[in-house]
Order: C-alpha cells, then structure tokens, then sequence
C-alpha cells in the first residue's frame, strides 16, 4: 500500500475507531452519503445559493455520518482509551463551530428568526461546551447526562428556532458531539474497560 493510502486508511481507522466492525463501516458511510445527498436538496428547496448548497452538504457529511459512528462500540472505545483525558474532549467539540456556519446558511435564506444568527450561533455553542464540560466533569454520570444533556440541546435548538437551512442540525450535532463523543452514554463502564490501543 502506498504512503497515502496507508495514511488514508490510518485516518479512517481512527475515525471509526480500529474495533470498527464491517458493519460499522458501512453504516458509517451510508449516514455520511445520506446527509450529503439530502441536505443540499433542503438547502436548494429553501432557495439558498451554490455556496450554501455546498456549505450544507459539507456540514451533513460531518454531522450525519459523526452522530452515527461516534454513537458506536468501536469508536466509543477509541475516543475512551487510555490518555484521552477531558483535555482532548475539549478541544474536540471546540473544533465544532458549525453553529456559525449555520447562522451563515440561514441569512441566505431569508425570512424572520426569533433570535438574530450571531445569538443563535454563540448559543448553541455555548451550549455544547458547557455541556461537554459537565459531562467529563462527572464520570460516574456520564451515560444520564449525555442522554439528557442531549436532549437540552434539542430543547434549546426548538426553543431557538430551528435553522431554516438546514432544520436537521441539532438533531446531528447534540447526538454526535454529547451522547456520542463527550459522554458514550449508550456504552457501560464493561464496554468501553480493557481496550489496547
């Protein structure tokens, strides 16, 4: 195997987490192939321009195919293995700065919001955060706080008023980023114990 192709193939592994199951993978691929065909036809049903067609399709390729993969055994474990403290969970979700990206793709689409982009944006992320950091604050809560942080999250998006855009990105990214990444609340303590990465 090439140079690239063994980098490819590292990377992908890391993604999915190296227990991933053929399963695993093609799930993975599946939900990330669904986000990207449907949220450019939502963006283009709401009248929005090439840029923010492609800019939806980007953000659902990571959020739909993550909300799966990060919710499973293999990729639990990984993000779970020895040395991965809360510092790494940080910097995780704080690379997730897709609400600003939404609030991008909503002012495109005109029409009123109930809460101008900028707040609707630093909300959200915010959110996240503090969320995360509640969760790695509390390790013998985690699995109850990731399903009901989030659930919070949904709660607020609905609250918020969904993105216009793209109407499905709470719906990824609380699932991805809190009862996947910051939490694995569908893993027991067993699940995730004895990896040997």
């Amino acid at each position: 195997m090439t140079g690239l192709g063994a980098r490819l193939r590292q990377a992908w592994g890391e993604f999915v987490g190296p227990e991933a199951t053929p399963a695993n993978h093609a799930l993975t691929a599946a939900t990330t192939a669904v986000g990207a065909v449907a949220a450019p036809l939502v963006a283009r049903c709401r009248g929005v321009g090439r840029a923010r067609v492609v800019a939806a399709c980007l953000l659902a390729v990571d959020l739909s195919g993550g909300a799966y993969v990060n919710n499973t055994r293999a990729c639990a474990r990984w993000y779970e293995r020895p040395g991965q403290g809360a510092a790494a969970h940080y910097g995780f979700a704080a690379l997730h700065v897709h609400p600003a990206a939404v609030a991008w793709l909503d002012t495109g689409a005109g029409g009123r919001r109930r809460v101008p982009p900028v707040a609707w944006a630093a909300a959200q992320y915010a959110y996240l955060m503090a969320a995360t950091v509640v969760v790695r604050h509390n390790p013998a809560r985690r699995r109850a706080l990731g399903v009901a942080l989030t659930a919070g999250g949904l709660a607020l998006d609905a609250a918020l008023g969904p993105s216009r855009v793209a109407p499905w990105f709470a719906w990824t990214y609380y699932p991805k980023l809190l009862l996947g990444h910051a939490s694995a609340a569908l893993w027991s303590d067993e699940d995730l114990a004895g990896t040997s990465f």
